[in-house]
């Protein structure tokens, strides 16, 4: 009977993990690969003010296909999607903070919005 007993923890344990094949793995990670060269592309490429908006649904997008596949939230329930969803709205308030911040500014204290406009160089503006 005590040489039945680990097999039963282990029958236990593994009881509700499902069982998934590298190809799932795989896929997820030339996902990954595939936003990480559109990262890199887009980031060269000058899209104005929607640069930012680009960027960050691409990284959102990478990181919650990590969470979801590579982290196993895409098998959990209930507390920890809630928990996942949480965090998520979290930043996403964080982030409207920032913008929202950077709207109601002085025009004076934003970095491009300075002393010196668009149009003019620090060594014309010094002349």
């Amino acid at each position: 009977m005590a040489t039945n007993q680990p097999h039963q923890e282990e029958k236990k344990h593994g009881e509700g993990a499902a069982h998934h094949g590298v190809g799932r793995y795989a896929l997820i990670w030339a996902l990954l690969l595939f936003f990480t060269a559109l990262t890199i592309i887009t980031g060269r490429l000058d899209l104005g003010s929607a640069n930012i908006f680009i960027a960050m649904a691409i990284a959102i997008t990478k990181a919650t296909l990590v969470v979801l596949f590579f982290m196993h939230m895409w098998e959990m329930g209930g507390v920890n999607r809630m928990v996942f969803v949480v965090s998520l709205l979290f930043v996403g308030v964080l982030i409207l903070g920032v913008f929202g911040d950077l709207v109601v500014r002085l025009p004076v204290t934003l970095p491009n919005g300075g002393p010196i406009h668009a149009g003019q160089t620090a060594e014309s503006h010094s002349e």
